[in-house]
């Protein structure tokens, strides 16, 4: 461990901090260390991937396909309990393991502490739906989709909040992010009739909600926010319109992506913007084809949707400078 590791490790248990904080001044100190060497390729040795931390990745990548298969091959032949142990124990197990290498302190471990407990949330998340399919509690019955959908989507979500708060990196945003997104699906799952529009609507509320979080300093680290929340704001505007909507339904799209092309270009964040033009570039697409194929037909159409694509990577050509004067701000 660093010396300045070691300090912002006190200054953490000491309470003088929090871990966002600390994230932060790791990032700034590596962005000012690459910017003193001139070098942006290069990276400090202890911030340099090495042999352990890709066998690490490698074990929890092997342990979930285990999983997976033991799934695929043995499952019809297993009693309730041991299905829930061939979920739950590589779940905890995960966990555990994540928690181990937090306390290292050292980049390559945190690394791996990230992507460990992103491993865990989607097992914890398996481990809650074999649960309510075997055992059936609160009254839930094995046929209840909409009730069992949203409760592992809520658990999932706040397995995903709570790591993230312990450990405020990447990999705990992104899962974070796919936690949401499956819980406003559970949601748009819950009447009768699937509601693309509750689903997306939900995913608005998150997704700006995380933005917000993202922009005053609570939601860390703030580039990877960004993106995963300006993902989720784009396809919560994207979903009831070209789902089940009709063409009213399609115009919160496009009011979305120029939004957070407006925002993105305001902020100077690169992820704001990509978000944009994708949303753009596809939104327009669908509602060419499903609007106007049959009077312009598909062939105009496509060579439409390819000017836009053009006009998408010469728009970004054209503001990655200032987006990244913007961040470097």
């Amino acid at each position: 461990m660093t010396e300045a590791e070691e300090a912002l490790r006190r200054w953490a248990e000491a309470g003088l901090i929090d871990e966002a904080t600390a994230e932060r001044i790791r990032q700034f100190e590596a962005a000012r260390r690459q910017q003193a060497r001139g070098a942006p390729g290069e990276v400090p040795p202890g911030e340099r991937p090495g042999l352990i931390e890709v066998l690490l990745y490698l074990g929890i990548a092997v342990l979930s396909v285990g999983v997976f298969a033991l799934i695929a091959q043995a499952w019809d032949n297993l009693a309730s309990f041991p299905r829930v142990l061939a979920v739950g124990v590589p779940a905890a197990f995960a966990l555990l393991t994540g928690g181990l290498l937090k306390s290292l302190g050292e980049a390559g471990y945190r690394r791996g502490a990230q992507f460990s407990w992103a491993a865990a949330v989607g097992l914890a998340a398996g481990t809650v739906a074999v649960v309510l399919h075997e055992y059936e509690p609160l009254g839930i019955s094995r046929d209840d989709d909409q009730a069992a959908m949203l409760i592992v989507g809520v658990a999932a979500a706040a397995l995903a909040l709570l790591l993230w708060a312990l450990n405020p990196m990447t990999f705990q945003v992104l899962a974070l992010g796919a936690s949401l997104f499956f819980l406003g699906q559970a949601i748009g799952n819950w009447p009768d009739q699937y509601s693309a529009r509750l689903a997306g609507g939900a995913l608005v509320i998150f997704g700006l909600a995380g933005i917000a979080l993202a922009e005053v300093g609570l939601m860390a680290p703030r580039d990877s926010s960004r993106l995963t929340f300006g993902l989720l704001l784009a396809l919560g505007s994207y979903q009831p319109g070209f789902s089940d909507g009709g063409t009213p339904w399609e115009i919160p799209a496009f009011v979305a992506a120029a939004a957070l092309l407006g925002f993105g270009v305001y902020r100077g964040s690169f992820g704001y913007v990509l978000c944009g033009v994708g949303l753009l570039f596809v939104a327009l697409v669908r509602a060419i084809f499903q609007n106007f194929s049959d009077q312009v037909g598909a062939p105009v159409a496509l060579i439409i949707s390819g000017a836009l694509l053009i006009g998408a990577v010469l728009l970004l050509a054209r503001l990655a400078p200032s987006l990244r004067r913007g961040s470097a701000a």
